[in-house]
């Protein structure tokens, strides 16, 4: 029989894989996330120093150790003139604002351009170059591919909704009451979040772990405005008055102040993500239509999409979730049992705005910005989501926030645009008309159940 390992590592394996888990969430860190405008400007100066009948095969493309605003572009030629490996060094004004797309100078490895060169290059070549779509991963007709590109536009709407739509429930599961300032506490969670890439980047280029501090960031600053509203405003007023409308109003009157707050503030501060991962994917379609995303896309979506997993599992597996549905089915009887009260309240509310806070970070990631006031456009589609998935409902707000962006895209696709927000209200009508439980059957003496 061979003899047991005496390693110490060996006894305590699952210790070793944590830390080697760790290790591997870590090493990306050490590296960066290329600005892909950056990208694109360098492949391009490639075709201008060859022939034309060059054919040119990318090797790597990476970040320049110890210069944060230089990349380097190591390359293959093929052509008349034989084959070779080249590099090339660009170095940029700055990384963020517009002196990401200055190019200050070019190194080559048979030496740099002279100021006179790159003039010419920068005048004449590289505002006219444009990077050449790679062919797509599948062949698909160009209505397939047309109604593909759709689908693909709807995945972060649908999230997006679906999150603050999952506040709106969680809430209103708690007091019948709904809290108009969450498509605010979004745009805030957003705003917060550029501040933090603000910080990060004055160090250098930004990586995947300062990405993703920026966006723990924004989704704490969420949670926590969310819990303070909650405390200061919500609460209070739902306790004290036996009529919905008060809530409304002090919620409203908290939407206007923090979306002026961050309209008179957003002049100091930059207001754009860079280009991290804006190079586009050709996924399918032929020479007429190819239907494309970004890896910004991918992401935000997989981020809203795993936002509103997570909280579907808080409700359904944890102590959270039963302490919740108990107060949402018998409040009095809930308290009676142990449930403690204000930490559920400041726990619904926290947990909440870290939905709205996840919302309005993907808005950011996915499109680069968010601007004060577009609080009130996704306040109004997640609410409607959240009605006609079934108020109070956590699973209905996610069916109802699918189910409007689908409408929204499809009308968008098909018919005049200008009336789609006609379309939507019109369904929201319908619905309260004709099945106002929603799509789970929520009926009106019982909207809080789960």
């Amino acid at each position: 029989m061979p003899a047991r390992s005496s390693s110490p590592l060996a006894h305590r394996p699952s210790l070793f894989r944590v830390l080697a888990f760790i290790a591997l969430l870590l090493l990306p860190g050490c590296g960066s996330v290329i600005d892909a405008d950056q990208a694109r400007l360098c492949r391009a100066v490639a075709p201008a120093l060859h022939d034309e009948d060059t054919d040119i095969v990318e090797m790597a493309l990476r970040p320049v150790p110890g210069a944060g605003d230089t990349l380097r572009y190591g390359y293959r030629t093929r052509g008349p003139l034989g084959s070779g490996a080249h590099w090339i060094s660009c170095r940029f004004a700055g990384h963020t604002g517009a002196a990401r797309f200055d190019l200050a100078a070019v190194d080559t490895d048979r030496g740099p351009l002279s100021e006179v060169k790159l003039f010419i290059l920068k005048r004449w070549w590289l505002a006219e170059a444009s990077e050449a779509a790679r062919p797509p991963f599948f062949t698909l007709g160009a209505r397939s591919a047309y109604w593909l590109q759709q689908a693909l536009g709807g995945l972060v709407l649908a999230g997006v909704y679906g999150l603050i739509a999952t506040g709106f429930a969680l809430v209103h599961g708690l007091y019948g009451r709904v809290n108009l300032a969450f498509g605010e506490i979004a745009v805030t969670g957003g705003a917060f979040m550029l501040i933090a890439v603000g910080w990060f980047s004055v160090g250098g280029r930004i990586g995947p772990t300062a990405l993703g501090l920026a966006l723990t960031f924004g989704i704490l600053a969420a949670a926590l405005l969310s819990w303070v509203v909650g405390r200061a405003v919500f609460v209070p007023i739902a306790e004290r008055a036996r009529s919905p409308q008060p809530v409304l109003i002090g919620t409203i009157a908290v939407s206007i102040v923090l979306a002026e707050v961050l309209r008179l503030t957003s002049s100091y501060r930059e207001n754009w993500l860079p280009a991290l991962l804006n190079r586009p994917i050709y996924i399918a379609g032929q020479d007429g239509f190819v239907a494309t995303a970004t890896p910004a896309q991918f992401l935000a979506a997989g981020l809203t999409l795993t936002g509103l997993s997570a909280l579907l599992g808080v409700i359904s597996l944890t102590s959270f979730g039963r302490s919740w549905r108990a107060y949402a089915d018998d409040p009095k009887m809930a308290a009676l049992l142990g449930v403690r009260v204000p930490v559920l309240v400041g726990a619904t509310f926290a947990i909440a705005g870290a939905a709205a806070g996840l919302a309005g970070a993907s808005v950011v990631i996915a499109y680069g910005t968010i601007s004060p006031g577009d609080g009130l456009a996704i306040t109004l589609k997640a609410l409607i989501s959240a009605i006609i998935g079934g108020i109070g409902s956590v699973p209905g707000a996610f069916l109802g926030a699918a189910l409007v962006a689908g409408v929204e895209i499809v009308w968008s696709s098909a018919f005049d645009i200008a009336y789609r927000d006609v379309v939507i209200y019109s369904l929201l009508a319908a619905f309260l008309v004709l099945r106002p439980g929603g799509l789970l059957n929520r009926a009106a003496p019982t909207p809080r159940e789960f």
